[in-house]
């Protein structure tokens, strides 16, 4: 993923790896807090995990960065979470934050949008954490409210807003600045849960 160099993975054999923390401390970014987009990561790094199936690296690198882009946004009332229930992005979502975390394989789920309706006045959700579908996220979330992008999104799949969309809504993108702030909330038995759902 262009510009997370400083979030990595390396195998540490066994079919197991470890997530890794490259960003130097020293740069621009990393003094600012946001460590995410460090200009100059270094070759080592420091060790963020125990050792997990090399298979789930993916997938929890992507639930990480998720609930890392969760906690910048603003705090209190329904989270949907752009995913299976039970995908490592809702499992982590759910342990990070006390608000209520909503999963949605698609925001279009009448299901969903009942249960975010009997708890939002304005029947949509302050806070989503898009999929590759960030445009569908801007379109539900509350006007004024915050989408979370928990990474760039550059590749054919993804869909992205207008600059009109973002303004007319009132909407706030919202990106991770760092993943010690996630893993570190995280407790023994809760990072065992999100590896079993990855």
């Amino acid at each position: 993923m262009t510009g997370l160099r400083s979030f990595d993975a390396i195998d540490v054999g066994d079919g197991t790896s470890v997530l890794l923390d490259r960003s130097c401390g020293t740069c621009p970014s990393c003094r600012g807090g946001a460590t995410l987009w460090c200009s100059r990561p270094a070759g080592g790094g420091r060790t963020l995990t125990s050792p997990v199936p090399t298979a789930s690296v993916t997938a929890l690198r992507e639930a990480v960065l998720a609930a890392a882009a969760l906690l910048e946004a603003p705090r209190g009332g329904t989270v949907v979470v752009v995913g299976e229930d039970g995908s490592p992005q809702v499992v982590m979502a759910r342990r990070v934050v006390a608000d209520v975390v909503l999963a949605a394989p698609l925001l279009a789920d009448q299901s969903v949008r009942a249960q975010v309706a009997a708890r939002e006045p304005s029947g949509r959700a302050p806070v989503i954490v898009a999929g590759a579908d960030v445009r569908a996220a801007v379109r539900a979330v509350r006007r004024g409210g915050h989408v979370c992008v928990p990474a760039p999104s550059s590749g054919s799949g993804s869909i992205q807003p207008s600059v009109t969309e973002l303004v007319q809504r009132e909407v706030t993108l919202v990106a991770p600045r760092r993943v010690t702030d996630v893993l570190d909330r995280m407790t023994r038995d809760a990072w065992a849960a999100t590896v079993a759902a990855a």
